[in-house]
């Protein structure tokens, strides 16, 4: 048997990179494990209290509210219902006031 390997180079790869939190910035939340987003319950803009639910993820059938860790604005949400997440990947950016 022999193995032949052929270059489709029609084909367009459409892995998108996701940016990573920085872990020494506060303003960066970031996926404490992999898993998908089954909710996003606030918006970009939106002022949050310290406490306050962002995002719903859930991994291996359990589920993880993510919080706000200050009192705050949301900047940037950078995941949408449905994505796939890894460890470390940026949830979300805020402004703290």
């Amino acid at each position: 048997p022999r193995e032949v390997v052929i270059e489709d180079v029609n084909v367009e790869a459409s892995d998108i990179k996701k940016p990573k939190a920085d872990t020494s910035n506060p303003t960066h939340i970031g996926a404490t494990m992999p898993g998908t987003v089954l909710q996003v319950t606030t918006s970009e803009g939106a002022t949050v209290k310290r406490g306050e639910h962002l995002l719903i993820t859930e991994a291996m059938k359990m589920e993880t509210t993510i919080q706000a860790p200050y009192d705050g604005m949301v900047k940037a949400i950078h995941v949408q219902t449905g994505d796939s997440i890894a460890t470390g990947d940026l949830l979300i950016e805020m402004v703290e006031q």
